[in-house]
């Protein structure tokens, strides 16, 4: 990712998390992805874990709020589409700050050897993963997706 794209998400993440907590919800994840004529700014939020998932609805409400502040702070120079979405009952968990909002959800890790292993994420350490009881090495994990289909 370029450092341009870095530095945008960050700064969103400082703008954005305030209103995204005022109202209930928690940051999952801020991709802001800039292309020629064409630009997103996605930003995935779900419920506090053990509140269900996030509607439509709340999704619009977050959405309106979030596009008001987004255009008095102005922090994207281009034109961008934005997008507020649940991070899907199938996300694959790439960012740290996923990974540790998932603790407590279900998850499946593919590992190097072709195994998968399954379960609850327990626990997020530097150097492991704890999915249903099974210490995982994350140096062997190829992709870590949510489960919760």
């Amino acid at each position: 990712m370029e450092e341009r794209e870095k530095a945008i998400e960050k700064k969103i993440e400082e703008l954005a998390e305030p209103i995204i907590k005022r109202m209930g919800y928690e940051l999952v994840d801020i991709e802001f992805k800039s292309g020629g004529r064409y630009s997103y700014l996605r930003i995935f939020v779900d419920r506090p874990r053990g509140e269900g998932h996030i509607t439509i609805g709340e999704l619009e409400a977050l959405s309106n709020e979030l596009s008001i502040m987004l255009d008095v702070e102005d922090p994207i120079e281009e034109r961008y589409d934005l997008e507020v979405s649940s991070p899907g009952l199938d996300r694959e968990l790439r960012k740290e700050r996923e990974i540790r909002w998932a603790v407590g959800r279900r998850v499946v890790a593919y590992l190097d050897d072709g195994r998968t292993v399954s379960g609850t994420l327990d626990r997020v350490e530097e150097s492991s993963l704890y999915i249903g009881g099974t210490e995982v090495d994350r140096s062997r994990i190829r992709k870590l997706k949510l489960n919760e289909v």
